[in-house]
């Protein structure tokens, strides 16, 4: 083979694995769309992985529930006043939960942070691990020397039923132990200032739902133990709305013996 026909056989060669702009952009297009396929499906397997790990979280903290009033009698609370304003995140620094310094009366994360300190439950069991919204950071000090978190908002990511009743419901029977019914919702995602919704299904009710996981459901944890996902907050006892009580105010006092309302909350 000649000089001047190898130069021509390389040139051809050349060419010939060369991409024409038509064929790349034809390519780019055919990657677009498999991605536009694959996202959605990426996104439900992430978040079905992170509702798998908050529920997790959630049945330890249910289970520990049953355990403490196993070994009190009933659920966890700090100091308690019948019918005094609800509070959180009072005392923190006190190394006594019910001596001086300690956090206010019916301090609702106050019961929480309690149960995480005599249960030894690890600080971050205390955070939804979905962190889309809200950026969870587990309680940094050592829960035995403390009364509550240091910011509640920050390294608490679940509710859980007022153990403060007014004195019109502790009359009625309201009291948080192992005598609850099965199905009274005793924790959940966080209660973020739920909008007042009606009973319903789909759209009409999202809003109503924990913004831990953007309002399409939340993990409840109940008092037989088991945790379930629920698309609607209306999944109490009767259909009762769990982020409010029956007279539909958030921070409150439960109405009767079988109301649950599940605090702290914080607004959106």
């Amino acid at each position: 083979m000649c000089p001047e026909e190898a130069n021509l056989l390389i040139t051809r060669m050349k060419y010939a694995r060369a991409f024409t702009l038509l064929e790349i952009l034809i390519v780019v297009g055919i990657i677009g769309v498999l991605l536009a396929i694959l996202a959605p499906t990426i996104e439900g397997v992430r978040e079905r992985a992170y509702r798998t790990n908050c529920a997790s979280n959630l049945r330890q903290i249910t289970s520990s529930l049953r355990i403490y009033a196993d070994d009190n009698q009933a659920y966890p609370r700090t100091k308690y006043v019948a019918g005094a304003p609800l509070v959180e995140g009072t005392g923190t620094s006190a190394a006594d939960p019910f001596g001086v310094g300690g956090p206010d009366a019916n301090d609702t994360a106050a019961a929480l942070f309690l149960l995480m300190r005599s249960q030894k439950l690890p600080a971050a069991i205390m955070m939804c691990p979905y962190n889309d919204i809200f950026s969870y950071v587990p309680e940094g000090a050592n829960p035995a020397t403390r009364s509550n978190f240091t910011d509640y908002r920050k390294s608490l990511g679940y509710s859980y039923a007022n153990p403060y009743p007014d004195a019109a419901a502790a009359g009625v029977g309201y009291r948080l132990s192992n005598a609850l019914r099965a199905s009274f919702a005793v924790a959940a995602d966080a209660n973020r200032g739920s909008k007042d919704v009606t009973n319903g299904s789909g759209s009409s009710v999202k809003g109503g739902n924990s913004l831990n996981h953007e309002r399409d459901g939340q993990n409840v944890g109940y008092a037989d133990g088991r945790v379930e996902w629920r698309d609607t907050p209306f999944c109490g006892i009767d259909d009762d709305n769990i982020y409010r009580n029956k007279n539909r105010q958030i921070e409150a006092s439960p109405i009767d013996k079988d109301d649950s309302i599940l605090l702290p909350s914080s607004s959106d």
